[in-house]
């Protein structure tokens, strides 16, 4: 039987599950290696122990070939692009999103919304999450309900939207943003 394709916006939501899931992995199995890095500085490394990953292979399992891709890996923001990228080529393209659509998924103004979505709330709820150990099943509790309150996405898409002016723009004299994620990051994958 053929799995049926999700549409775009599950696609991007899917997508979303997994950078959602890869910053769960930094916050909960960070670890401090000292004498590991340039100048035998510490390093940061996730690592995930075998209890972590049997509870992660019963109750997250589709996400646990990205929990292998980042498991005794630098936590740094091109490790974590780069996992991502290939969950979502490996583990998603032609599964659960159509074959060749991740790239047009990615640079999609929904999924970038839906990014800045979360960006948001790991800034905004940081210290929480680094104070008390969650589940991830609880941070998509906790996410859900932040991003259903109705100030929410409309501030979200305040900030995201552009202005007449773009000197206007806070504190970046006019600057262009790029994406954190987009669809050259899957494309870049793909050629290596």
């Amino acid at each position: 039987m053929t799995q049926e394709k999700d549409s775009m916006p599950d696609a991007a939501e899917r997508i979303l599950e997994a950078v959602m899931f890869e910053s769960w992995l930094r916050f909960s199995f960070l670890e401090e290696v000292s004498g590991e890095g340039p100048d035998d500085a510490p390093r940061l490394l996730i690592r995930l122990d075998e209890a972590a990953r049997q509870r992660l292979a019963e109750r997250e399992s589709h996400l646990l070939p990205l929990a292998r891709l980042v498991d005794g890996r630098e936590a740094s923001f091109e490790n974590s692009r780069e996992a991502v990228c290939r969950f979502v080529l490996e583990e998603l393209e032609g599964k659960s999103i159509a074959q060749g659509t991740a790239a047009a998924v990615l640079d999609s103004p929904d999924f970038q919304f839906r990014l800045q979505l979360f960006n948001n709330w790991l800034q905004e709820q940081e210290s929480i999450l680094e104070r008390t150990p969650h589940d991830f099943a609880d941070w998509r509790v906790k996410f859900a309900q932040w991003r259903s309150r109705p100030d929410i996405e409309a501030q979200t898409l305040a900030a995201v939207s552009p202005v007449a002016d773009p000197a206007e723009a806070a504190g970046d004299g006019g600057a262009p943003s790029a994406p954190l994620l987009g669809a050259a990051d899957v494309q870049e994958d793909v050629h290596r």
